[in-house]
């Protein structure tokens, strides 16, 4: 192998086993915000079943703008800024180049 190519081989090969630290600090962010909205639409979920379902307790014209149904909507709200969270960091910051240790 020539000399230039093999230091190629070797740049390429560190930089798919090397994941910058920072990386995995955006990504364990970024799932953990779209976890902690799941959960809190999970919750909204249940108490919108509880109340339509178990209390039977549905007015006669019952508002988007209900206790349970905007803790659902926040849920969604979360889920999305954790999902824009990871696309940035993959988008604009994770294309820096890594330079082998």
């Amino acid at each position: 192998m020539k000399p230039q190519r093999e230091k190629f081989v070797t740049e390429l090969a560190t930089a798919l086993v090397t994941v910058p630290r920072a990386a995995i600090v955006r990504w364990r962010a970024a799932m953990g915000l779209m976890g902690l909205g799941l959960g809190t639409s999970g919750v909204g979920l249940t108490w919108d079943f509880y109340v339509h379902e178990i209390v039977r307790d549905v007015g006669e014209v019952e508002s988007i703008f209900a206790t349970p149904h905007l803790v659902i909507f926040a849920g969604i709200g979360i889920t999305a800024l954790g999902f824009l969270l990871s696309l940035v960091g993959v988008r604009f910051l994770g294309g820096r180049p890594i330079s082998p240790a």
